[in-house]
């Protein structure tokens, strides 16, 4: 099943600002077969965490909500700062 992504565009550009992150590197890093999906380590309780290589192999951690089956809300995304072989 494919899953669609919305991003409010105010926190998307935010994002891109300050961590250098876009759209389209979340949206792939979510294909990622050696991703991460587990509950926010923040502990918000509808929130979860994905960490996932992007197309430009670059390691994000991603908060979303999922919304329903078929959309996630992204929340943020981040480089990770782990030295991670991949």
């Amino acid at each position: 099943m494919d899953i669609g992504f919305v991003w409010d565009a105010d926190k998307y550009q935010e994002v891109q600002k300050k961590h250098n992150v876009q759209f389209y590197e979340v949206v792939f890093a979510f294909d990622d077969p050696d991703g991460y999906d587990g509950p926010d380590p923040q502990e918000h309780p509808d929130r979860w965490m994905f960490i996932g290589k992007s197309v430009t192999n670059r390691i994000l951690v991603i908060i979303y909500v999922p919304e329903n089956e078929e959309v996630h809300r992204l929340i943020t995304s981040i480089l990770s700062t782990l030295n991670l072989r991949v």
